[in-house]
């Protein structure tokens, strides 16, 4: 299954969305912005903390997980799989934090969208693990506002985008809550990141501490290191970057010291390049139920950072998979 292949399904789901507006964007704009967009109807916090003790900070990137996709074909036994893996990785790597990176479930056929979330979220705080969450295109449901909450309240969550459109940022400190670095963590909706989430990070304080980014769909920057011959690993599939138009960069160097964005979106690539300074790093899709599995293993992204020196904090990533191999460019 392609993209293309992938996305007429939704729409043979029950989900309204043409090919047409799956690349190019829907026409109507608060449409293209739903997806956590609608404010949460109680007071919620908006600040993460994550303390760390030692100097390594492990991340582990799961993304593009779609649970409940095309269980006609695959039945729960795909979903099943996922998560059989997922355990398996963070065994094998025992990371500080998960970073779910969109799509964690499929649409929201038949308004069937809150079971599926609900599912979703019962999986993956099974994991027992910090997790931080970003929306992705395809996770859908009727009632944004309740599921702000939900995502807020559940077990072991660092989600805080409530009442800022799905943006937030979390605090990774020491066991004496010193800041050693900050995420960075953006609602990319159905279009890249837009003029709402650029005026977000205008209005947000400066980071004063080293940043990484987590984000869905990718920044037009991703297409432009593997063109440009900067990039190293693997390409099957071109970037899909809807609406974004490049700018989105230079608003990240005003935030801060942003050295990688980790997005997820096109399931089959994986690889990184530099561009003004910021390392663009592709997940490696971890659903069995998404499409690609035939061109690209499914795994999950570890990644590394040396909390050493702040002043200095350098980050190092590999592709890891259940059966406790891994994988990074030459």
């Amino acid at each position: 299954m392609n993209r293309r292949h992938f996305l007429s399904t939704s729409v043979a789901a029950g989900v309204s969305t043409s090919h047409s507006e799956a690349q190019n964007g829907p026409k109507d704009l608060r449409q293209a912005m739903f997806m956590g967009i609608a404010k949460a109807k109680k007071d919620l916090p908006r600040k993460a903390q994550l303390k760390v003790e030692g100097d390594k900070l492990r991340i582990l990137q799961f993304t593009d997980i779609h649970f409940f996709c095309d269980r006609e074909k695959f039945g729960e036994k795909a979903d099943l799989q996922t998560v059989e893996d997922m355990k398996r990785m963070i065994e094998n790597t025992d990371p500080h934090l998960l970073a779910i990176t969109g799509d964690l479930w499929s649409d929201n056929p038949r308004g069937q969208g809150q079971e599926f979330f609900e599912y979703s979220l019962k999986k993956i705080t099974s994991l027992g693990k910090p997790w931080l969450f970003n929306w992705g295109n395809h996770d859908r449901l009727d009632d944004y506002a309740a599921a702000q909450v939900t995502l807020t309240e559940a077990k072991n969550s660092l989600y805080r985008g409530g009442h800022d459109g799905g943006n937030y940022r979390i605090s990774i400190t020491n066991s004496d809550d010193r800041q050693l670095m900050e995420l960075l963590c953006l609602n990319t909706t159905t279009q890249g990141v837009q003029a709402a989430q650029e005026k977000w990070l205008t209005q947000q304080k400066s980071s004063d501490s080293p940043v990484l980014c987590f984000l869905h769909i990718p920044l037009l920057q991703y297409d432009t290191v593997w063109q440009k011959k900067i990039a190293k690993g693997i390409f099957k599939e071109s970037v899909c970057t809807y609406g974004e138009d490049g700018s989105a960069i230079a608003k990240l160097k005003k935030f801060g010291d942003v050295k990688a964005c980790f997005c997820g979106h096109d399931h089959v690539n994986d690889y990184s390049g530099t561009w003004d300074g910021i390392e663009m790093v592709y997940g490696r899709a971890t659903g069995h139920a998404g499409y690609g599995a035939h061109k690209l293993k499914k795994g999950g992204k570890l990644i590394t950072v040396d909390l050493a020196n702040p002043k200095k904090t350098r980050h190092t990533w590999k592709t890891v998979f259940a059966d406790g191999s891994d994988w990074a460019p030459a």
